[in-house]
């Protein structure tokens, strides 16, 4: 079962999964008015459940995130390019001494967490290196089927230049599965449609009019119309499209949207809260 609501309230006494949309864009962030509905900020999700705050992927949205000190605190990594790495250094929790935080994802290229990440969060490029903060950071390579808090994970790999991760997070609350950075493809699909098989929430790399998807194949993305396809598949109570093309403004996007809309099918938007429910 699932909702979206704000009335915080009353499902805070009654449901045990809350997903906010940090950010939402792809590729580099972007500003200004003709991008405010759908909002600027690079992906980042937060998910919460009663004892766990995960973060699925830290773009520059990450630096919105709230604080509670009393919850396990992750970061969960799909692939290290910089959109998805770049609102890292600003994380709030990092500043937080003695708070303890996990930086998780799977090896690439044969390089673990900690030097994927450590690319970019060091020297030149950053001043301080990702142990430098006041938190106790750990990196971990995971393998799966894993436990993170009170989360379960699954993951399976996705076709994007250089590796990336779907995650199926499962909670008593409910599930939700992440194929941002997946580039559609017939053998990509057959693997995709049972992993995400009955998910409460999709959220889905719809980066792509089907017409740029042509010219852009090898890019590792794929299209709101084949998101729909994947959500009715595998039956997705939710699907949100994500990682919106930084060249789409709030008036492209509203364009793409109509020829998807439905009750439980939208592009996400920055900001936006789904509480999910068993």
């Amino acid at each position: 079962m699932y909702f979206i609501w704000y009335n915080e309230l009353f499902f805070a006494i009654i449901a045990n999964m809350k997903v906010t949309i940090l950010g939402v864009r792809g590729s580099i962030p972007v500003s200004g008015e003709e991008n405010s509905i759908f909002g600027g900020d690079t992906t980042c999700v937060m998910v919460e459940t009663e004892r766990t705050v995960l973060f699925l992927d830290a773009g520059t949205g990450i630096r919105n995130a709230g604080y509670d000190p009393d919850k396990k605190i992750a970061v969960l990594i799909s692939h290290p390019h910089a959109d998805h790495l770049l609102g890292l250094p600003f994380f709030p929790y990092l500043s937080k001494k003695d708070q303890k935080v996990d930086i998780c994802s799977t090896v690439k290229n044969w390089l673990d967490t900690f030097t994927q990440v450590s690319r970019l969060v060091s020297p030149p490029l950053w001043p301080c290196g990702i142990l430098d903060y006041p938190a106790d950071v750990s990196c971990r390579d995971l393998s799966f089927p894993c436990t993170i808090g009170d989360i379960r994970i699954t993951g399976l790999p996705t076709g994007h230049p250089g590796g990336s991760t779907v995650y199926r997070l499962q909670g008593d609350g409910g599930d939700l599965v992440f194929a941002t950075d997946y580039e559609h493809s017939p053998s990509g699909d057959e693997e995709l449609i049972p992993f995400a098989s009955g998910t409460d929430l999709l959220l889905y790399d719809g980066q792509y009019t089907p017409e740029e998807f042509e010219k852009k194949k090898g890019y590792g993305h794929s299209t709101p119309e084949h998101g729909v396809y994947i959500g009715e598949k595998c039956g997705a109570g939710i699907v949100r499209m994500v990682h919106h093309d930084p060249m789409h403004d709030d008036s492209m996007l509203l364009k793409m949207e109509e020829s998807i809309k439905t009750d439980t099918t939208a592009f996400a938007r920055q900001g936006e809260i789904i509480w999910l429910q068993k």
